[in-house]
């Protein structure tokens, strides 16, 4: 299995992006407990308080998560909450080809 991260931007609407930052947090409660999943961290804009970047890295091929992970019941649950809140995602997934430490 190969790492990947993947990234995601999530724009919430002003109303609601307090209650949309509870339940990423509460995601990430969930996902941390999966298989494979690595870390990841979880951004607010500094000046757009209602948009969220999410940092996440697997240690498996993106086709398992494609086809098993993102199948799970509790992403299921999570698509329609996107939907529910009318948030928006922009997703994006990278490989590593260098890494840099102080």
């Amino acid at each position: 299995m190969e790492k990947f991260t993947l990234a995601i931007k999530f724009t919430a609407k002003p109303d609601n992006h307090e209650q949309f930052k509870q339940a990423l947090t509460d995601l990430f409660e969930t996902v941390s407990q999966q298989e494979n999943f690595v870390h990841a961290t979880i951004h607010q804009n500094i000046q757009k308080a209602e948009e969220f970047l999410v940092y996440e890295v697997w240690n498996e091929d993106i086709d398992h998560f494609m086809n098993v992970t993102l199948k799970q019941p509790y992403v299921l649950e999570w698509e329609q909450l996107l939907v529910d809140m009318e948030i928006v995602r922009e997703p994006s997934v990278y490989q590593s080809f260098a890494k840099f430490k102080k």
